[in-house]
């Protein structure tokens, strides 16, 4: 298990890294983004600026087509921006609902 937590600590590195440089302006803002960030900032889940938060999401959705959980992105959230689980599963499902909605939990098959 602790080859996962190496894993997800270099590709939340990565992730970081890459949103730095991408410079604020290059991400343009629409509604579903505004939607996101006002529903982040209403229930007191704040990564940092706006176009950060939306850049996070998106990077998250990737992470989730690669392979990794809603859990290991809750981890990652909590530790890298010192939120508590709660805001970060907050982020998380509010992420896959206007981002990729195909992890959304509403929209997975139940396991039972």
């Amino acid at each position: 298990m602790k080859h996962g937590k190496t894993k997800i600590s270099a590709g939340a590195l990565g992730t970081i890294l890459a949103l730095m440089l991408v410079p604020a302006g290059v991400a343009r803002a629409d509604q579903t983004d505004q939607d996101f960030t006002n529903f982040l900032t209403s229930h007191g889940v704040n990564l940092g600026t706006p176009a950060f938060s939306v850049q996070a999401a998106h990077a998250m959705c990737h992470d989730l087509d690669a392979g990794y959980t809603e859990r290991d992105e809750v981890d990652q959230i909590t530790g890298a921006h010192r939120l508590m689980p709660g805001q970060a599963q907050m982020f998380v499902a509010a992420a896959t609902a206007d981002y990729c909605p195909q992890h959304h939990p509403a929209n997975k098959p139940s396991s039972k």
